[in-house]
């Protein structure tokens, strides 16, 4: 089982753009926003914008940060919704450097449970 949800209504992301807080660092940017009502959810949702090229780059680099997020997701904490986007520099990663912004990203924003 998936630990964590997609986020698919426009109201739910037009919710995370609006009173949420934003992240970025050059290769992505993260919106949180603290879902109310679920306090042990997390939603998350994977963007890569047209200017990153064909859908198949688009499609590679969103896989990509899925799996970055598959390896941490124990680590982070729940009852958010995130929104993580994609930068034009991005398309020039490979996996472990995607892993290692995406990492500073969620550290940025004080997701990361500390581990002992």
């Amino acid at each position: 089982m998936k630990a964590f949800q997609s986020l698919k209504k426009n109201w739910e992301f037009q919710e995370a753009f609006k009173k949420g807080h934003s992240y970025y660092n050059s290769f992505l940017v993260l919106y949180v926003y603290p879902l109310p009502e679920e306090k042990n959810q997390l939603k998350v949702a994977f963007c890569a914008g047209k200017k990153l090229g064909s859908a198949v780059r688009r499609n590679r680099i969103k896989r990509q940060m899925k799996h970055a997020f598959l390896a941490l997701q124990d680590q982070v904490k729940k009852g958010f919704s995130l929104i993580i986007i994609a930068r034009g520099r991005a398309e020039e990663l490979d996996y472990e450097s995607i892993s290692h912004s995406l990492r500073d990203l969620l550290g940025k924003a004080g997701l990361l449970r500390v581990r002992c």
